[in-house]
């Protein structure tokens, strides 16, 4: 679809401000704007035959991958899948957190009993779960046809500190201190609703490939920055929705955001060629980034078949450390509960396991001599919380320049 509204890079004018703090912004000056053209229904025809062979060699490893991922059902790793990117998606956008205080922060959330000035300063790792709840629901949620209010729920639970229940009314610009330094300026915001109009025709429509369209809607959305905040892990999760809903993966995400946070340069090139400057550099523009998006695809099949073998490990140690007891113990209810929240406290413990407090404890007390549990340190060495050291362990390894949580020390055999 196309329309007779101005497309590309557009020069506009700032007028000069004499109140304004900086010296740029006082003289006023010119500045560039973006104005991206719409979708086409097929765009697979613009595609080079690099990019399509990417794309064609991607597919049969995403394949095997979500295979891999149906066929071994683990708790452990689709829950590590998830938090791994979350916590990933959000360091992209510079909210770095352990994941160790993500969990916390989610444990507190669950048990409104913890208080005390140590968990009071957890608004970075609040906002990236933000995040994990966004990518966990929206897999569930974008299966369905998409409408805008799809993604506002998405951004919502992103961003819910700019969300103003529509797509933004103001413009907005990445970098720089004003649209004259900014290293881009988005579409104005009347014409945010028809671009996310046709963003979302494409995506319920288009015959293009389900990677394909992936990567497009990515490109597109974060081209348009339909929001005043958050498009970046909003667009993300936008690409799982899209693979979930498109069946491509039934069970699980890819951690593109593992991958992507390893070279964000790389990554903000590569959308900043995507704004191409001519209608008759559309196909390599377009090429380009789904050839990009395809290696992207390739490590994060890459990095899950790590994670799944990590989390086979933790699960088999796990087994073995609770072998001893009988099959109907609460201690292995608790494994699986331990899986979606590392960290803990007896009290939710009791409230996860319908039981009652005595036997909480009791079941903390033997996960602890199983030294699957251990007191969390640091910060929250005070408190009655208990974290998972081994499974945290796995995670800190996907976060860059964070120190790995120490695993207890053997204890000498009896």
């Amino acid at each position: 679809m196309t329309t007779d509204e101005p497309t590309l890079w557009v020069r506009e004018v700032q007028v000069p401000d004499l109140g304004a703090m900086r010296s740029a912004d006082r003289r006023g000056g010119a500045y560039r704007r973006y104005f991206p053209a719409e979708l086409d229904m097929r765009m697979a025809p613009l595609l080079d035959a690099d990019a399509m062979e990417a794309i064609t060699d991607v597919s049969a490893g995403v394949a095997r991958t979500a295979e891999r991922l149906r066929d071994r059902p683990q708790p452990i790793l689709y829950a590590t899948l998830v938090r791994s990117e979350s916590i990933s998606s959000s360091w992209v956008e510079g909210l770095r957190e352990t994941p160790r205080n993500v969990m916390v922060a989610q444990l507190k959330d669950l048990d409104p009993g913890l208080e005390g000035y140590q968990f009071d300063r957890l608004d970075t790792a609040h906002a990236i779960l933000g995040n994990l709840n966004s990518v966990r629901d929206g897999v569930e949620s974008l299966r369905d046809p998409w409408d805008d209010t799809s993604v506002h729920d998405i951004h919502r639970a992103i961003a819910p500190h700019v969300h103003i229940g529509g797509y933004r009314e103001v413009d907005v610009q990445i970098g720089g201190s004003s649209k004259l330094t900014a290293s881009y300026v988005a579409p104005p915001a009347d014409r945010v609703p028809p671009l996310m109009g046709n963003l979302l025709d494409y995506a319920n429509r288009s015959p293009d490939s389900p990677l394909i369209k992936a990567a497009l809607i990515h490109a597109q959305f974060e081209t348009i920055h339909p929001y005043e905040d958050g498009n970046g892990r909003t667009g993300r999760v936008l690409v799982h929705g899209y693979l979930a809903r498109a069946a491509v993966l039934e069970q699980g995400v890819l951690p593109l955001s593992v991958v992507l946070r390893r070279d964000t340069d790389e990554y903000v090139r590569r959308l900043t060629d995507f704004r191409h400057g001519d209608p008759v550099d559309r196909s390599e523009a377009v090429s380009q980034f789904v050839a990009y998006f395809a290696d992207i695809l390739a490590d994060a099949c890459d990095e899950t078949e790590r994670i799944m073998i990590e989390s086979a490990e933790v699960q088999h140690d796990w087994a073995e450390r609770v072998a001893r007891f009988r099959s109907d113990s609460r201690v292995h209810d608790a494994l699986r509960i331990l899986a979606e929240q590392p960290v803990i406290t007896a009290r939710y413990l009791q409230q996860a396991l319908g039981t009652s407090g005595v036997t909480a404890r009791k079941v903390i007390d033997n996960l602890l001599e199983a030294q699957i549990l251990e007191p969390s340190g640091g910060r929250f060495r005070r408190s009655e919380v208990y974290q998972a050291p081994r499974l945290l362990r796995m995670m800190d390894r996907l976060v860059p320049g964070i120190q790995p949580t120490a695993l207890p020390t053997p204890r000498p055999a009896r």
